[in-house]
């Protein structure tokens, strides 16, 4: 995974002319509205977005630990193996866009 940094965000714009600073998209506007936030690559806030990876793959990514954790709080999550546990999660979530209701919606 990359250094958690304005210059490895998904929402970083870099802008040559600012020497190399940019803009954060994922930040509104400031001042008058027309200005998005100017930040440094080397900033740092909480809504850090991997741009290594797309949003898809944030979200899978994400849905496994969802997976990974409700199958630990369970009894039979302790006795599991991690290597286990991290298996299922991804097949359970690699999964989940296929399941359809009984109604075939």
């Amino acid at each position: 995974m990359a250094e958690r940094v304005c210059g490895n965000c998904r929402w970083f714009d870099e802008n040559p002319i600012l020497d190399n600073d940019g803009f954060c998209r994922r930040n509104p506007p400031t001042g008058d509205g027309s200005d998005l936030p100017r930040v440094e690559p080397k900033d740092f806030c909480g809504e850090w977005a991997d741009a290594s990876i797309t949003p898809e793959q944030e979200e899978m990514r994400e849905l496994t630990r969802r997976f990974a954790v409700a199958i630990m709080s369970t009894v039979y999550g302790v006795d599991l193996q991690f290597d286990l546990i991290w298996t299922a999660a991804k097949n359970m979530a690699a999964a989940e866009p296929q399941i359809q209701r009984e109604d075939g919606k």
